[in-house]
């Protein structure tokens, strides 16, 4: 691939991941006094409704509906997890415990494809890792909240997503392949939905904050659009393009970034601050992105 090509992918993929960072600032705002799977539901509703607009006319290439539907699904029991998750630990452990897809990448992709990581990918994912560990994890903490197994899920399921990501997108138009995966997230996180309205009358802190009423206010429509159109929408057709042009261990790599610009947006909205540990760990971080770019460099 052509160096400049490779460049737009990773600086493509960065991007989202920006996105993605700010996805944890919203998500603080929202499950304050939104029902979390509801506000799923009106999130990739959106994102679904514009996405199937944009793939008018695009060619369906074999194969598609059911690349799309693993992807999807998996989409909507990973974010389901993580949201849910958030309700029961506190965020900085919920970021650290989703980042830990990085370093499952290259054992999902060996597992499902055989897929072989190169040692500056490895290298690079054991430095990353450490610096999630760093940032994220709060000082003294000790075992795992239920919270804290939900989010653990959807790292597990992150990290299947972005190998069978890297596997298909070349196979599929952009467009196509991206409204297909969102359309099923749709579905998925609304059967669940549909699946706990009858229990919704319990007294157990998941159900009582799902059987809150939808207060359609300012803030909630614009995280809706946010979220929607922003981290659905253009994160789906992003990635989607861009993994089409590296292994998927790179990817993951990447995608290490995200914590370090959660922490920068929740300097900037919350007023929160980085301490030297977590400064130390964005390092290691960067660190290890610029490790695994060594073997494609040389």
């Amino acid at each position: 691939m052509p160096r400049r090509e490779a460049l737009l992918a990773d600086s493509a993929l960065v991007a989202v991941t920006a996105i993605w960072g700010s996805t944890f600032v919203v998500n603080e705002f929202v499950l304050r006094d939104t029902p979390p799977l509801l506000f799923l539901v009106l999130r990739y509703g959106v994102a679904a409704l514009i996405l199937v607009l944009l793939a008018r006319g695009r060619r369906w290439t074999p194969g598609v509906v059911k690349d799309s539907a693993l992807i999807g699904l998996l989409l909507a029991f990973g974010i389901g997890c993580q949201l849910v998750g958030q309700l029961f630990t506190t965020a900085s452990k919920a970021a650290f415990i989703t980042g830990l897809s990085v370093p499952l990448t290259p054992i999902a992709g060996w597992l499902f494809h055989r897929q072989v990581p190169s040692g500056s990918n490895l290298f690079g994912l054991v430095l990353a890792a450490g610096g999630f560990g760093l940032m994220s994890w709060p000082t003294g903490a000790t075992g795992l909240d239920p919270g804290d197994l939900l989010v653990f899920l959807t790292a597990l399921v992150y990290a299947v997503i972005i190998v069978e990501l890297g596997v298909a997108s070349p196979k599929h138009d952009v467009r196509v392949y991206s409204a297909g995966q969102i359309v099923f997230a749709f579905a998925g996180v609304l059967l669940g939905r549909l699946l706990l309205t009858p229990f919704l009358g319990r007294t157990e802190a998941f159900f009582v904050a799902e059987a809150r009423p939808l207060d359609f206010t300012p803030r909630l429509i614009l995280a809706i659009l946010w979220m929607g159109i922003l981290a659905s929408v253009v994160t789906s057709l992003v990635q989607t393009w861009a993994q089409a042009r590296m292994p998927a261990v790179h990817a993951a790599v990447i995608f290490a970034l995200e914590p370090v610009f959660t922490a920068l947006f929740a300097a900037v909205t919350l007023g929160e601050r980085l301490s030297e540990r977590e400064a130390w760990g964005g390092g290691l971080v960067l660190l290890g992105i610029v490790v695994s770019e060594l073997r494609l460099r040389r």
